[in-house]
């Protein structure tokens, strides 16, 4: 892709925007002029499957720290999530049962799937879908954008409120129209191959305390056994956060008793989980790291408790990046609940929404410095901001996927993208 190289450290936002655009339809298969030859579109190099049905499993993580499978038939145009693990309740008013309680079937849900026309070519709708009926705000719709082996977007939202228990964990009414999601089509949890040092990132949110924001930023080194060790960024301080990981029958690795960020627990003592959802992606292991929440207001289901912080990370080898490797256009959902595309070449990046890539008010340039005083964590900085000045960020990668975590005024920015191309 030579287009790339026409990002030039020194262009205003409005140029590099509308040169990112042009490069992602250009990456994206679309039109090349009219002196260009045309190429059938069969002869094209797909970005996901032709196609795909129920037996291909997508496992992953959402915003929501919800651990769930997705699938997708693309020939009769439907979509099933089911819930395995989770802490958001099935009813506004209450804490349990939670969108995972198997009874009656209830944590599976189901809808149509209709085909995305609003990408900038054709090659990117044939792999980007809606989810028709999964979001509570119908001018907010549900997508997910489906690769090799891969797919993020958004899944059904919900709708939240609790009076609280005891005087404590009351949740305010809040309306969410969709959470984030990415999943894998095939996952690993032999410990022994996952096993190493870590650099992670990530975003939490608390609701019994006002749905308080908490950025994750640390390191953690992971043994064969299960046992680990996690060191916060900020404070250098290093503990042992949960019990082992253990393997899991669905893929994935637990945690359990694993501690919130914020401390301490609304109400009660440490029972939040964390799941390791380890996707296998280009040769590479991808950790995707989730906590599902505790909330209960009854004795006959457990301890009173509310130690409901939720949320998302990603975990990367603490393996230093080159410069040049990372090169593409990855597309995801930020914390914001926004889509993203974000488009990178060598130390530029732009982040933009990829409905309307050409709206330069929308985007976002980046300078990146791959020097890595952390192996593996590339730090940002805003291209438009006067040196020393502005939000600054960390990147990191792995197996085409990065975890991207900005400390911005109005609290953290976390968003996950997937390799596009």
């Amino acid at each position: 892709m030579q287009a790339h190289r026409l990002i030039q450290t020194r262009l205003p936002a409005r140029a590099l925007a509308v040169t990112a655009a042009a490069m992602l339809a250009a990456c994206g298969g679309g039109g090349g002029g009219d002196d260009a030859p045309s190429t059938p579109s069969s002869a094209e190099t797909r970005l996901c499957p032709a196609s795909l049905d129920y037996s291909t499993t997508f496992t992953g993580g959402t915003g929501s720290g919800e651990l769930v499978k997705v699938q997708i038939d693309t020939t009769q145009k439907t979509w099933q999530v089911t819930f395995l693990d989770s802490s958001v309740p099935r009813q506004t008013g209450t804490v349990q049962p939670t969108r995972s309680d198997p009874t009656n079937g209830l944590n599976v849900m189901r809808g149509t799937l209709k085909t995305e026309t609003g990408l900038p070519t054709q090659k990117l709708n044939q792999c980007a879908f809606e989810l028709v009926g999964a979001s509570l705000d119908p001018s907010r719709p549900a997508k997910l954008f489906v690769g090799e082996g891969v797919a993020g977007g958004t899944i059904p939202g919900a709708r939240i409120q609790f009076n609280g228990v005891l005087g404590a964990g009351a949740v305010p009414d809040t309306t969410f129209p969709y959470f984030q999601f990415i999943g894998f089509a095939q996952t690993e949890n032999d410990l022994s191959k996952i096993a190493g040092q870590y650099n992670g990132s990530g975003f939490h949110e608390v609701p019994s305390k006002q749905f308080q924001t908490v950025a994750q930023d640390y390191r953690v080194s992971l043994a064969a056994d299960g046992s680990f060790t996690v060191c916060d960024t900020a404070s250098g301080t290093c503990e042992r956060k949960g019990n082992n990981f253990v393997p899991q029958a669905n893929g994935t690795l637990l945690s359990t008793n694993y501690k919130a960020e914020s401390q301490p627990p609304t109400l009660g003592s440490t029972l939040g989980k964390a799941y390791l959802i380890v996707g296998k992606l280009r040769g590479q292991l991808v950790p995707i790291m989730i906590r599902v929440g505790y909330a209960n207001d009854s004795l006959a289901n457990g301890p009173l408790g509310a130690d409901d912080e939720i949320g998302i990370g990603m975990m990367a080898p603490a393996v230093a990046v080159t410069e040049g490797t990372v090169n593409g256009e990855y597309v995801g959902v930020d914390s914001n609940f926004n889509y993203r595309v974000t488009a990178l070449v060598a130390a530029a990046a732009t982040m933009m929404d990829p409905f309307r890539p050409s709206d330069a008010s929308l985007a976002i340039p980046y300078k990146l410095d791959f020097s890595q005083v952390v192996p593996g964590v590339v730090r940002t900085t805003r291209r438009d901001a006067p040196a020393g000045t502005g939000p600054t960020g960390k990147l990191m990668f792995t197996g085409g996927v990065f975890g991207f975590l900005e400390a911005r005024d109005s609290g953290p920015y976390f968003t996950i993208g997937a390799f596009v191309q």
